[in-house]
């Protein structure tokens, strides 16, 4: 079981790095100061989801040692 957390894990942060390469494609792309200011939002949600999900993975990597 902790083997599939381990791979759901590793999984969605491959997802998390893809969603903040899109929403820093998306803030270039922008010349609306507000619209960039909620993308760049975004991105520091994103990235901490990201370093809670590392934390995550390093916790069930652990386990299973």
């Amino acid at each position: 079981m902790t083997y599939d957390l381990v791979k759901e894990t590793k999984r969605a942060i491959a997802a998390e790095l893809k969603l903040q390469q899109c929403y820093r494609e998306m803030s270039t792309k922008s010349d609306n100061p507000k619209v960039r200011a909620v993308i760049h939002d975004l991105l520091l949600m994103e990235e901490m989801n990201e370093v809670l999900l590392r934390s995550l993975n390093h916790s069930l990597s652990s386990l299973r040692s």
